[in-house]
């Protein structure tokens, strides 16, 4: 799979892209669009890319830098202080046509393997809705552990997943299996409990 660095002359073909997958979606709570000014400056950022069949973008996948005084920032739910070190992982499209070839996932490693290789991050951090099983998938997949269940951006209720690059802890503590629909027993217990893994409906959480 080849990707490819994208750039201002592809701005109008990511917004596009956007809009297809978005109408394409029976649950439109699933994506956080973007605007044309927030997709510019993830451009200018430079960790952006995409997957082209012929000269149709068919995929992208991006990361963005956070400025520290950002509300909401993930980084206070995660407890992390140095908010410098701190790159989220964001938005992905992928045109309905060319889904189940495994390019969100292939396209996420090639992106953490950059922010990796810079040197310039500690922690890549993300939300996800709790009932987008394909979204959780690809996170654990990629790493991510679900360090909190909370509400965020004006009262919906989201993982907060976190990656670290250089120091992945490892689950020593007792496990629970809970099933992914379960959010109340989530956002009871998430101070004390990650989220490691998911196997079929159940997120196998461990003791902090």
């Amino acid at each position: 799979m080849e990707f490819r660095n994208l750039d201002m002359n592809d701005l109008e073909e990511i917004i596009a892209l956007q809009n297809a997958v978005y109408d394409s979606l029976e649950d439109k709570e699933v994506l956080e669009t973007l605007t044309k000014e927030e997709f510019a400056e993830i451009i200018r950022q430079g960790y952006i890319i995409g997957v082209f069949k012929g000269d149709v973008l068919v995929a992208t996948r991006s990361m963005y830098i956070p400025s520290a005084d950002e509300p909401e920032h993930l980084a206070d739910d995660a407890g992390i202080s140095d908010k410098s070190r701190v790159i989220y992982s964001e938005i992905t499209f992928i045109d309905p046509a060319s889904r189940g070839q495994g390019m969100q996932t292939e396209m996420g490693r090639e992106l953490i393997r950059r922010v990796r290789e810079s040197g310039d991050f500690n922690h890549i951090m993300t939300t996800v809705m709790p009932g987008n099983i394909p979204s959780l998938k690809d996170k654990f997949r990629l790493g991510f552990k679900i360090v909190k269940t909370t509400y965020k951006y004006g009262g919906k209720k989201r993982h907060v997943m976190q990656l670290n690059l250089f120091d992945a802890p490892v689950p020593t503590g007792e496990s629970e299996n809970v099933h992914f629909q379960d959010t109340e027993w989530m956002l009871a217990n998430s101070e004390v409990y990650i989220g490691d893994n998911l196997a079929g409906e159940y997120i196998i959480y461990y003791k902090k």
